[in-house]
């Protein structure tokens, strides 16, 4: 486990007990967005009286009186996923407070506390920071994996368990006891009340320095023991270079987080030999090393999860629905920000290649097949546009005839952003010109062979292309 400050946080209650300190955490909640808590206040309610409210606030901290709400619980659904989350949402007075504390406490936590490998809901780093690390550890022979899962972390934190590794940092009674207040609040559904017995309230501010404070012990044991490992919040790997070390790193991983109070997901977590098993994380499959053709030496592959591009798809259907009656240019622009935010994600494998470059890692990553998903994706919108865009009586039907009129120039010209197209342009600058040409090149050529006669050797290749697609 962390090893306590030599020299504890000392008046974190003190540094919040100022008008501005208030104000920036107010600033903050704002551009954070969010619905309001159980009072019904919202921000838009709470910056009508925004210098008596602050005022108020203030007053009632200096004097101590100031007493935390239950959070509102709402269920989102789970990524790629049907099953529901609970998420807890404050109200807008204790999200100020909570923003005002974490401001005071993270530049502390980030510069002394947290290990360089843990890189979830920390400023600067991130999902690029996560995939430079997997990168790094599969080039150089960590290829022996433990792909761990816990079981309902933020739900399952024990609260005292928690309460001690926090004094091992914050010496401040008031402040300590305020976040005890926070984790006991409870939360309101179908207008009862509801204790918490354990766990963060997931939608709170301080909730993800909570938790990274709390695996931070993982981290720190995983340091000791020479594990090398990458997290991101509750979802972590784990690197050896044999089959023996990998299984005592999840052995002493197992033991640490049993020690915290907390359950390994067993069906959830696998051994993974990178020599020939592929592995998930962060919405990237990780593809297996493989010999090239020539027998030059080995590559492996990184793209999307199945269930990330059938996200992708799922999301661009919401967005196209028939019943809806848009111009062209109000469709576009429903689906373009979609296209843009998923391909962006995709490009920070690209990110952490170039990154990894520039610290003398060579790469033998490939990631160029990322374009025919994206291909296949565009072809998706493209037939649910033109079904969308006929506004009488659309169908199926009606959408495919209108596939020579509405063909892919039209769309890449009218303003549709394929997202081929935006994926290879923000690697290596792509004119969409060169883009369009060669979707023409490629349609005459198509259309070419679909008016060659079908020779007996002709069905024999198309018969077994259909298989394999199939």
């Amino acid at each position: 486990m962390n090893e306590e400050l030599k020299f504890k946080m000392h008046s974190v209650y003190g540094q919040i007990l100022t008008e501005r300190k208030l104000l920036t955490a107010w600033q903050q909640v704002k551009e954070n967005g969010g619905s309001g808590g159980i009072d019904g206040v919202t921000l838009d309610k709470y910056e009508a009286k925004l210098s008596g409210n602050i005022n108020d606030l203030l007053q009632r901290l200096r004097a101590k009186e100031y007493q935390p709400t239950s959070v509102r619980r709402v269920y989102i659904s789970k990524k790629n996923s049907k099953k529901m989350r609970p998420l807890g949402i404050p109200t807008i007075e204790d999200r100020i407070v909570q923003q005002a504390v974490m401001n005071v406490l993270y530049p502390k936590f980030e510069g002394e506390i947290f290990h360089k490998w843990s890189c979830g809901y920390r400023e600067g780093l991130g999902a690029q920071r996560v995939l430079q690390i997997i990168l790094w550890n599969l080039e150089t022979g960590y290829n022996h994996i433990y792909d761990c899962d816990i079981r309902g972390f933020f739900d399952n934190i024990p609260h005292k368990k928690l309460m001690k590794v926090l004094t091992k940092y914050i010496a401040d009674g008031t402040t300590l006891d305020m976040i005890w207040k926070w984790l006991k609040a409870g939360y309101m559904e179908d207008k009862i009340q509801y204790e918490t017995t354990s766990g963060t309230p997931q939608g709170g501010v301080i909730s993800p320095l909570l938790a990274n404070a709390y695996l931070n012990e993982l981290d720190w044991e995983l340091e000791k023991e020479g594990i090398r490992f990458v997290r991101y919040a509750d979802d972590f790997l784990l690197f050896a270079k044999s089959e023996e070390e990998i299984k005592r790193a999840g052995t002493i991983a197992n033991r640490v987080i049993e020690e915290l109070g907390l359950e390994v997901a067993m069906e959830k977590t696998k051994f993974v030999d990178f020599n020939k098993d592929d592995f998930d994380f962060l919405g990237f499959t990780f593809g297996h090393w493989r010999e090239k053709r020539d027998e030059s030496g080995k590559y492996f592959l990184v793209g999307p999860t199945k269930a990330s591009l059938k996200d992708f798809k799922q999301k661009i259907k919401d967005k196209t629905r028939k019943s809806l009656t848009f111009s062209k240019e109000a469709w576009f622009q429903r689906v373009n920000p979609i296209i843009r935010g998923k391909v962006n994600y995709y490009l920070i494998i690209h990110k952490a290649i170039e990154a990894n470059k520039q610290h003398g890692q060579k790469s033998r990553c490939f990631i160029k097949h990322i374009g025919r998903y994206l291909h296949d994706i565009d072809a998706y919108t493209r037939k649910r546009l033109r079904v969308a865009m006929i506004h009488k009586n659309p169908s199926q039907r009606k959408g495919y005839l209108m596939s020579n009129k509405w063909n892919n120039e039209f769309f890449a010209r009218a303003g549709l952003v394929p997202g081929n197209w935006y994926f290879y342009n923000r690697m290596w600058g792509y004119d969409i010109e060169v883009y369009i040409q060669r979707i023409i090149e490629r349609s005459q050529k198509k259309s070419k062979q679909a008016r060659r006669p079908y020779t007996k050797s002709r069905l024999i290749k198309l018969k077994a292309a259909h298989a394999y697609r199939n």
